[in-house]
C-alpha cells in the first residue's frame, strides 16, 4: 500500500527547543474504560481553554478577579459538539496516517467557492499539498501559513511556486519568519478550516499533529474535528486573518463561542497572564457529583510532549499540590520533559510515566479534567491544541481548544489509558 506521504521526509520529531533529560518512568496502571468505548477507539481523534497565572496553594485562598471570571465562565456548559481523533504510531499504515487522511478527505470535499486554511508548524506531507492543489483547481480558495522551518521542504516550495505568496489574491502561501503575530517565537498554531467541504459548512480541525511523515509514524496525536459550529469557524478564521498579516499584535481575548467550547491564542505579549496556571488554580479535588472524578476525588490527565523551563517548574508546582490534595493525576512525559519538572512531580505521588517506547513518544498537548473545577463540581473538559508547557509557547503563535461534554472527556481518557498501558511494558 502507497503511503500517504511516501515521498515526505521523516523531519519535524518536535516543537521548541532546550529539552532537559527524561526522568524515568513511574509505574501506576491506568483504570479500565468501559469496553464499549475502548472498542470505538479504533480511528483518529481532537479540542479549546484559557485562564490566568497566580501563585499558591489554589484551595487555600480566594481567586483573583481574572480567575473569578473564568470560573464563573465555566459553570456547567452544554456538551461540545465534534468528535477527537487519534493515531497509533504502533499500528498499520491507516491507523497512523488517519489523522492526515481525514484532513485530506475534509480538502478533497472542497470545491468551487470554498476556503481551505491551514495554519502548520512543519509541512512536509506531499498528500496534503496535492490535495490543497488539487482544491485551488477546483475553484476553492487555498490560503497556507507556515513558519519559515517548513520553507526548505518540497510541499511548500511547490505550493509556494503554484500559489504564490501575495495574501491579497485568492490563494496563498504566507510564510512567518518567527511568530506570526508576535517579536520572537515560532508560528506553532496548528488547525485547519474549511467554508464548504461535501455536505459540511464551517469545518474546524484542531490538534497537536505536524504534517510529516515522522509525526505519523513516531508520534502520538490527536485532532478535534467539528462541522456546522459557524462561531467557532468564524473565531479561528479571524485568528487566521491576523496571522497573515505577519506582524507584532497585542494579546488576542476571544469570547465564549458557545456549545461548550472556548478558544484561547498566543503569543501573549505585555502580560503575566498564565492560561494554563489559571486553568490549575481552577481545580478543586473532592466532593465530585454527577459520575465525574474518581471516588469523589477530581481526575486530572496530562499529555504533554514539552514540559520544561522555568515556567514548565511553576506548573508542575501547581499539578504537585494537586496531586497531594487529593486529586488523582497521571502524566504521561514526552520527548520534552525536563528532569525538574519531574521531579517535581514524582515526589508528589503523581502517576508519572515517560511515554517514549521503540523511538515513539507522545506528542499532544492534553489537559483532561472530570470532576470540581469553577463552580462545577461535575465538570468534563479536554482542552487540546498546539500549546505545550513551556517559556516558549507564551511568545509561539499557540491555539488550543476547550471542548466540553463525559463523552469527550471518555474519549480522551481511552487514548490517554491506551499509551499509558504502552509506556509502562
Amino acid at each position: 500500500m502507497t503511503l500517504p506521504d511516501a515521498s515526505a521526509d521523516m523531519q519535524g520529531t518536535g516543537c521548541g527547543a532546550g529539552y532537559d533529560d527524561r526522568a524515568p518512568a513511574a509505574d501506576h496502571p491506568e483504570p479500565e474504560m468501559l469496553a464499549w468505548f475502548v472498542a470505538a477507539l479504533s480511528g483518529p481523534a481532537l479540542v479549546l481553554g484559557s485562564l490566568p497565572v497566580t501563585s499558591g496553594p489554589p484551595d487555600e485562598r480566594p481567586a483573583p478577579p481574572a480567575v473569578r471570571r473564568a470560573l464563573a465562565d465555566a459553570a456547567a456548559p452544554p456538551a461540545s459538539p465534534g468528535r477527537p481523533l487519534f493515531n497509533d504510531p504502533f499500528g498499520t499504515e491507516r491507523q497512523q496516517y488517519a489523522l492526515i487522511r481525514h484532513i485530506n478527505r475534509r480538502i478533497d470535499g472542497a470545491g468551487r467557492g470554498s476556503v481551505v486554511r491551514v495554519a502548520a508548524y512543519s509541512f512536509a506531507m506531499r498528500s496534503t499539498s496535492q490535495a490543497l492543489l488539487r482544491a485551488h483547481r477546483r475553484g476553492a480558495a487555498v490560503k497556507l501559513v507556515v513558519d519559515d522551518r517548513s520553507t526548505t521542504w518540497g510541499s511548500v516550495r511547490n505550493l509556494r511556486r503554484k500559489l504564490g505568496g501575495n495574501i491579497h489574491r485568492r490563494s496563498f502561501v504566507r510564510v512567518c519568519r518567527d511568530s506570526c503575530r508576535g517579536v520572537s517565537g515560532n508560528q506553532h498554531a496548528k488547525f485547519v478550516t474549511i467554508s464548504r467541504t461535501g455536505r459540511d459548512e464551517d469545518v474546524v480541525l484542531v490538534g497537536s499533529m505536524n504534517f510529516t511523515a515522522f509525526a505519523a509514524a513516531r508520534q502520538w496525536q490527536d485532532l478535534y474535528s467539528v462541522a456546522d459550529d459557524a462561531d467557532l469557524y468564524a473565531q479561528f478564521v479571524r485568528v487566521f486573518k491576523l496571522m497573515t498579516r505577519d506582524r507584532p499584535q497585542g494579546s488576542l481575548a476571544l469570547p465564549t463561542p458557545g456549545e461548550g467550547f472556548r478558544a484561547e491564542v498566543a503569543p501573549l505579549p505585555g502580560t503575566r497572564r498564565d492560561p494554563v496556571g489559571a486553568r490549575l488554580d481552577a481545580v478543586a479535588c473532592r466532593g465530585t457529583t454527577g459520575g465525574t472524578g474518581v471516588r469523589g476525588r477530581t481526575l486530572l490527565r496530562i499529555s504533554m510532549h514539552a514540559w520544561n523551563g522555568d515556567r514548565g517548574v511553576r506548573l508542575a508546582r501547581k499539578v504537585a499540590h494537586l496531586a497531594r490534595t487529593g486529586c488523582d493525576v497521571r502524566v504521561l512525559a514526552g520527548v520534552g520533559v525536563g528532569r525538574r519538572v519531574a521531579t517535581i512531580l514524582r515526589r508528589a505521588g503523581v502517576g508519572y510515566r515517560v511515554s517514549e517506547r521503540a523511538g515513539r513518544a507522545t506528542h499532544e498537548k492534553l489537559m483532561v479534567v472530570s470532576g470540581r473545577y469553577g463552580a462545577a463540581t461535575d465538570a468534563s473538559y479536554v482542552w487540546t491544541g498546539s500549546h505545550n508547557f513551556s517559556d516558549r509557547s507564551l511568545r509561539n503563535d499557540e491555539v488550543t481548544l476547550r471542548v466540553a461534554g463525559a463523552r469527550q472527556v471518555a474519549a480522551y481518557r481511552a487514548n490517554f489509558g491506551r499509551i499509558w498501558a504502552v509506556a509502562g511494558r
